[in-house]
């Protein structure tokens, strides 16, 4: 039963917050990339293959074997991943905010403590790692992509683990998410090694880094709203749908004195 409830409560948190953001998505970083998409599509393809080499973000986007076709379908694949992407965060805020409840004795999850967790998912899963790998534009030359997975993951599960010290664990021991924190930027994340629209030539590479620029803001914003969306509706049904079920047992000093057991 409890598990039913939260995998149909994390679809409907996903629905809802993975739609918003393909709105959002869809006003603020689909323009952006549409226009560096024209800028790539005008580089002679060797020219491009040259300057990336195999395993870079630009040649595997250049081999990849299908891509959704402009229009309908492309935005529908949009959506579906994008609700899919939510939903996943959904299945981990869920339990998180439920424990966190729990531990309130019923108290814990609400509107506004969804939104602080919902920011704190933010934090870990796309502000840390965008602080050594920010979003890329297609035509972007990058690191390895098993490389840049690599450093990602490092840098959200120390986020996630730092924050966590800091936040929930008392004493000293807390303090330990300083370093943890800073872990991911002492190992360093992985570097292309060279300027990132060089195949360019001067006046587009110019153009290019403008796009990079919005881009980066928009993604910000983009993935700011969905995480606090995902967060306050994470909180909402927390409070409504799982608390009941996850419900302590009154206190034995609270119970009417008929009710209380025997000596």
């Amino acid at each position: 039963m409890l598990f039913k409830r939260l995998f149909l409560c994390a679809l409907l948190v996903g629905l809802f917050a993975g739609l918003t953001y393909s709105a959002i998505q869809r006003w603020q970083v689909v323009p952006t990339i549409v226009a560096a998409e024209v800028f790539e599509s005008a580089l002679a393809p060797e020219a491009a293959a040259d300057h990336h080499p195999p395993g870079t973000a630009a040649h595997v986007h250049n081999e990849a074997a299908w891509e959704p076709k402009e229009g309908a379908e492309r935005l529908f694949w949009t959506v579906v991943a994008n609700v899919l992407g939510a939903t996943g965060f959904a299945l981990l805020l869920i339990p998180a905010l439920a424990w966190w409840d729990r531990q309130r004795g019923g108290n814990g999850a609400l509107l506004r403590s969804g939104l602080v967790w919902g920011a704190a998912g933010w934090l870990c899963v796309f502000v840390w790692p965008a602080l050594g790998l920010g979003p890329e534009l297609p035509g972007q030359a990058a690191a390895g992509l098993h490389l840049r997975q690599a450093w990602w993951l490092l840098a959200v599960v120390c986020a996630a683990g730092g924050l966590a010290l800091l936040s929930l664990v008392p004493g000293k021991i807390r303090w330990l998410g300083l370093p943890l924190l800073a872990l991911p930027f002492i190992v360093g994340a992985p570097d292309f090694g060279g300027p990132a629209f060089a195949s360019y030539p001067a006046e587009a590479a110019a153009q290019m880094e403008l796009l990079r620029s919005r881009f980066i803001v928009a993604t910000f914003i983009a993935s700011a709203v969905q995480w606090l969306v995902l967060g306050a509706l994470c909180g909402i049904v927390v409070e409504r749908w799982l608390r009941p079920l996850l419900a302590l047992p009154p206190a034995a000093d609270a119970l009417p004195a008929v009710m209380r057991p025997a000596a």
